[in-house]
């Protein structure tokens, strides 16, 4: 078996030696030649059939001579999704809003948007003629030229912007979009892309409250969750519960006074989801992408780290999740 396969080595040596290597190419592989072809490729089927020969032979040697499929922990491992995000130079979908002045289509601004792709976008269909008995019938939704694009790094799903997607990208892909902010005949801000890139999904989120169905500053209702607490006693991570104690918050990042109930001192100043403050003082968001709380309501929201700054200042909180109304 052993002169079997020396002499089948042989051979297949001698026939690899009668062309010079092709131009371009030290192997004498021609360019634009399909390298999968090209290497490792019999060229009739003698050859084919020596090389099966050979094959066969080894593997009775040596089993592991004979090539082997890639198992599972060998294959190429996913990109780092970091890395690519910052080689894009990409920021977060709300981030976008919150530089809008910063990256007009108008000014040939440009930038690079990451996030989620979420629901279509539905809008109050054209008005139909009135009845013969002058009753306007329903117009419905329809569908527009907009879907969500969430952003997956602040408010647990809570913040999105409009972007004319087409079919690029399907719901629940996560992308990286290049362009810039346009209004359109309605006077609505959408992101208007002119490149599209995947990226690998985000990692879990790590809070128990679940997304909302689509992105909105529109203020839910429901229920106190278990184990809420006051914002008066509240300990990082907390579900809390409180009331506006304050007036509106003149810019955005000056936070809500809040307090166990009105009427009671500032015990917090809140910053709820997305609300940073524009470099420059450049604002340009609209009425639909900012929180709108009353005064004398109670709201409850998820927290993260509960920052205090002594006895005689308030302490600093950054809601993760929507405020919701408790009913």
């Amino acid at each position: 078996m052993v002169k079997r396969v020396l002499a089948l080595l042989a051979c297949a040596a001698c026939q690899g030696q009668g062309e010079p290597a092709g131009p371009g190419s030290a192997s004498g592989v021609a360019i634009g030649v399909d390298i999968g072809s090209a290497i490792g490729a019999p060229a009739d089927a003698t050859e084919a059939s020596d090389a099966a020969a050979a094959s066969d032979a080894l593997a009775e040697l040596d089993p592991d001579a004979r090539p082997r499929p890639a198992e599972p922990d060998e294959l190429p491992a996913p990109a780092d999704t970091a890395r690519v995000i910052a080689e894009l130079g990409a920021i977060p979908a709300w981030q976008a809003v919150v530089d809008r002045a910063q990256l007009l289509g108008r000014r040939r601004q440009h930038g690079v948007v990451y996030g989620r792709v979420g629901p279509e976008i539905l809008i109050p269909g054209p008005v139909p003629e009135a009845t013969d008995a002058g009753v306007a019938p329903d117009a419905g939704l329809v569908k527009s030229p907009y879907v969500w694009l969430i952003d997956d790094t602040d408010g647990n799903g809570a913040l999105g912007i409009r972007i004319a997607l087409g079919d690029k990208a399907r719901e629940g892909d996560r992308i990286a979009a290049g362009g810039a902010w346009q209004l359109d005949a309605e006077r609505r801000w959408f992101w208007k892309p002119d490149a599209i890139q995947p990226l690998p999904p985000a990692p879990p989120g790590d809070l128990k409250e679940p997304p909302p169905a689509a992105p909105s500053h529109a203020i839910a209702s429901g229920e106190l969750p278990p184990g809420a607490r006051t914002i008066g006693v509240a300990r990082d991570g907390d579900a809390v519960y409180f009331q506006i104690v304050g007036p509106v918050p003149l810019a955005d990042g000056d936070g809500w006074q809040v307090a166990d109930q009105l009427g009671s001192p500032t015990v917090a100043i809140m910053n709820l989801p997305g609300e940073r403050a524009s470099y420059g003082g450049q604002d340009m968001r609209s009425a639909d992408e900012r929180w709108q709380l009353k005064r004398g309501q109670t709201y409850w929201v998820r927290i993260g780290k509960v920052r205090k700054r002594g006895l005689d200042k308030p302490a600093l909180v950054n809601a993760r999740t929507a405020p919701v109304r408790v009913l």
